[in-house]
């Protein structure tokens, strides 16, 4: 099994060769603005959410579930909202794709979650977020984030929570 993982990873993707250092660090930077989405997320930190969307920027999650946020404010308050009705919740990313042209760029991220509810249903939840992004003030935020899922599941999870947070 461990050798069909490694497999598989290396037939990831590479890098476009030769790009030049500028694009390197955006496309890192990018990368870790995602990285802080979920981890905000998965530690209920909600007000971080603020400073990774521009002032206009929209986050929602398309149907069948169908949520929409736009600007920071509404963002961090509907995804506290949301979350806080989870006991608790996890989200793992894959890496993201990212195609950078300037001040702009876009990307994918494969997202998969899993949580349970207060009154005691659960969810599973595996899909793809996909990005837009511009750079504001020499910092990339995201400008609209849309969550389509590609697989659900409420079978109850048995397990024992240790730290909700």
């Amino acid at each position: 099994m461990l050798g069909l993982c490694a497999l598989l990873l290396t037939h990831c993707a590479p890098p476009p060769k030769n790009l030049p250092m500028s694009d390197t660090a955006d496309r890192s930077e990018i990368r870790d603005l995602v990285e802080r989405f979920h981890d905000a997320v998965n530690h209920r930190d909600f007000t971080v959410l603020r400073g990774l969307f521009t002032n206009d920027g929209v986050w929602e999650v398309a149907p069948p579930f169908e949520h929409r946020f736009v600007g920071p404010v509404a963002i961090e308050a509907g995804i506290g909202e949301s979350v806080g009705r989870l006991e608790f919740l996890v989200q793992s990313c894959s890496p993201s794709v990212v195609d950078i042209r300037g001040e702009q760029a876009s990307g994918r991220t494969s997202m998969q979650e899993f949580g349970r509810f207060r009154d005691g249903s659960s969810m599973r939840v595996a899909g793809t977020y996909f990005d837009t992004f511009r750079k504001v003030e020499g910092r990339w935020r995201f400008t609209h984030r849309v969550f389509r899922a590609r697989y659900a599941d409420d079978t109850p999870l048995p397990g024992r929570v240790f730290d909700a947070e």
